[in-house]
């Protein structure tokens, strides 16, 4: 079995003697010198290399089998540690080098044998010190066995990790419950600002909430960010106007660059999403080359937001995406003349079709109405255009998706919805009329 970090100091210790840099190393072992980071982390024992990179280092480095025997060997026991004036001076440097000793190749046996006695007595104090800390809760007592066990085999990284998992689950424990509450008393204190239009001190309020989290968990941070204060903008916005949407963005942009390398994708696509959906808000509600600019950056957002929510991994929230996209298009569209302009509208409606590979009638039947219903919008205002190539065919289009979400939209249970489709149909009706009777 071989001691990585063992090892990773031979290597180290060698490649240092040799004058190479790791870039160089990098090179002659993997054929990539950009690889320097995994010689560093072969030389820090984070890593066991292959047998095949064991071998190559070996060569580049002219290291012996004999400097290799007891580094192959079973990594050194605490047990060593009881015992350190009988260990050889191979055991002494790969017990050196299990605890972090510098340069345990350069030192004499007697500099070794003193450090490692020093270093025998805080690793009995640190057994005593984790010991203590059995009994602060269910939780954490499960990851204080783990890291006992650790400490005695010793993996001294792996009882880092057990340690700080362990610390964080007692944060949580301690802090996130008052957290929570005073979170609930800021919501007030938010909601009064709001009442008294003062949007700038309740993005203040909702920000300082979200960053109270950081010191419990970042994640819990970020959702908040993300989820909860720009919704409480956005929506206040949406009634009344104002610098909500503002707002809403910089909660959003200064969390972005946190979640570009994620391990949780989803939040990023989300974040992408909630800006398209900013930027389609304030596109919708604003006139001239700004608004256009707005929808713009919304469609932006939107198609990046697709290339992370994708349809395999994420068919639900793609289709949403697929939808809004083509909203946004559509907007677009109405604004913009001539063949660009058809363009957009093309663009929409072939979002809202997308959306309809996964919002079924069967699985989603809401969802597959409404975007029914968007694609007759569409297809009527493109038919209305000046520059309209075939308006019969994109109003009799328009017809018969505005009747397919008729069939879902309940009129006694769904009224609103049957009544928005009603008055949608009445319009393409018509447009047909007039079509057909230009005299009309």
């Amino acid at each position: 079995m071989l001691d990585q970090v063992a090892f990773g100091a031979l290597v180290k210790r060698k490649r240092g003697e040799m004058r190479l840099t790791q870039e160089t190393l990098a090179g002659d072992i993997f054929g990539d010198s950009t690889r320097k980071a995994d010689i560093s982390r072969i030389e820090n024992g984070k890593v066991t290399p292959q047998e095949a990179t064991i071998q190559k280092l070996c060569t580049a480095l002219d290291i012996s089998p004999a400097e290799m025997e007891h580094i192959r060997q079973a990594r050194p026991t605490v047990e060593q540690l009881a015992n350190i004036p009988a260990l050889s001076r191979e055991e002494l440097q790969n017990l050196a080098a299990r605890f972090g000793i510098e340069n345990p190749y350069g030192a004499n046996d007697t500099a070794l044998r003193s450090q490692l006695t020093h270093k025998a007595d805080d690793y009995r104090k640190l057994l005593a010190e984790v010991e203590s800390l059995k009994g602060l809760s269910t939780r954490i007592d499960n990851i204080h066995s783990a890291a006992m066990a650790a400490l005695r085999k010793p993996d001294l990284e792996e009882a880092r990790r057990l340690i700080e998992g362990a610390k964080e689950i007692h944060q949580q424990s301690v802090l996130l419950p008052a957290l929570e509450a005073n979170e609930k008393l800021i919501k007030t204190q938010v909601d009064i600002a709001l009442l008294q239009g003062d949007v700038e001190e309740a993005y203040r309020l909702l920000r300082a909430s979200a960053n109270s989290f950081d010191g419990v968990n970042s994640d819990e941070r970020i959702l908040r960010m993300l989820y909860h204060a720009p919704k409480t903008l956005r929506s206040y916005a949406l009634r009344f106007g104002g610098n909500g949407f503002e707002y809403a963005l910089a909660l959003i942009n200064e969390i972005e660059p946190e979640l570009v390398g994620h391990t949780n994708q989803k939040m990023r696509a989300d974040a992408l999403i909630w800006k398209g959906n900013v930027f389609s808000d304030q596109g919708h509600r604003t006139e001239g080359p700004k608004g256009a600019d707005l929808l713009e950056q919304a469609v932006t957002a939107y198609r990046a937001a697709l290339e992370v929510h994708t349809r395999t991994d994420h068919p639900v929230d793609w289709a949403m995406t697929q939808n809004n996209l083509g909203a946004a298009l559509g907007d677009q569209g109405n604004r913009t003349d001539g063949s660009k302009g058809a363009d957009l509208l093309e663009q929409a409606v072939t979002a809202y079709r997308a959306a309809l590979e996964v919002r079924t009638r069967t699985d989603h039947p809401v969802s597959w109405a409404s975007t029914q219903e968007n694609i007759a919008t569409v297809l009527k205002d493109r038919a209305l255009r000046s520059d309209a190539k075939d308006s019969a065919t994109d109003l009799a289009a328009a017809l018969d998706a505005v009747d397919l979400a008729l069939e879902v939209y309940d009129p006694e249970h769904m009224s609103y919805r049957h009544g928005t489709a009603t008055e949608l149909r009445q319009r393409i009706l018509s447009a047909i009329d007039a079509l057909s009777d230009p005299k009309s």
